[in-house]
């Protein structure tokens, strides 16, 4: 007699076959457990439990409060999963807005260089105008058509040099 090996298992043990892996042991699980699988199987526990050893009422108090809290940090994971993925794009609006508001302006960017003990120091300053914004990867300005990254600008418009104060 033949068995159909899937029929002896439940739908949460199945898994979903990838061909393109050479082994299936990364696999994923098809379903998870939810909320109503656990009332199904509270359901089910009630329904067939001995009636001479019945189920005991702290026990089952435990594990409602086991599903409420796992139901309540999944819920809670989703969100911070949600913040953390509107703050990375209100970041990057935020990033695009203010590159692409240098358009037309006058900036000074750093050339850096390291110094003997591994520090940046600034090794020289260009003046020059905003002509492009390239907002692929890593966003950078071109300032009189040379590419410069957005960190290396010092300053917008036309700021006085610091001058340095001689102490009497």
């Amino acid at each position: 007699m033949a068995v159909d090996s899937i029929s002896l298992m439940s739908d949460a043990a199945q898994f979903i076959y990838d061909s393109e892996k050479a082994t299936q042991s990364s696999a994923t699980s098809a379903n998870t457990m939810t909320t109503d699988d656990y009332w199904k199987l509270m359901a089910a526990q009630l329904q067939y439990q001995d009636m001479s050893n019945p189920l005991d009422n702290s026990e089952m108090m435990n594990q409602m409060v086991q599903m409420s809290s796992m139901s309540a940090m999944s819920k809670l994971s989703d969100a911070i999963a949600n913040f953390s993925t509107v703050t990375n794009n209100l970041s990057t609006v935020t990033l695009t807005s203010y590159s692409t508001g240098l358009l037309g302006k006058e900036v000074t960017v750093a050339i850096t260089e390291k110094d003997s003990e591994g520090k940046e120091v600034i090794k020289e300053k260009i003046k020059g105008k905003v002509t492009g914004v390239d907002l692929t990867g890593a966003t950078a300005v071109f300032v009189d058509g040379k590419k410069y990254e957005l960190s290396q600008v010092m300053s917008v418009g036309d700021v006085p040099e610091e001058k340095e104060e001689t102490k009497a």
